[in-house]
């Protein structure tokens, strides 16, 4: 199973980002979102309301887990490590 993992900036589109979240979920059944400060969580949270909104109009139950995470992001002209929010949504059509 390939997890589609989603990587949200606080400039992100919220819902170019909910449609993705809801892609992948109905598709795949899973999907990590991760967010990297304070503006990037924000836009991620409103992506994964507005997607859960219609996971249950459309029939879905749902488990959503936050958690840390490290991930290797570029700075400069090095990788660095930072700590992540890693939300995880897996769908499921009841």
């Amino acid at each position: 199973m390939n997890i589609q993992v989603l990587k949200v900036a606080g400039d992100s589109n919220v819902n170019s980002v909910s449609d993705k979240i809801i892609q992948h979920a109905v598709n795949d059944g899973i999907v990590h979102v991760d967010c990297i400060g304070v503006k990037a969580t924000y836009t991620a949270v409103r992506a994964i309301i507005l997607a859960t909104e219609y996971l249950v109009k459309e029939g879905y139950k749902f488990n959503l887990r936050p958690y840390y995470t490290e991930v290797d992001v570029q700075d400069n002209d090095k990788m660095v490590q930072k700590t992540a929010i890693r939300w995880t949504i897996v769908a499921k059509k009841k």
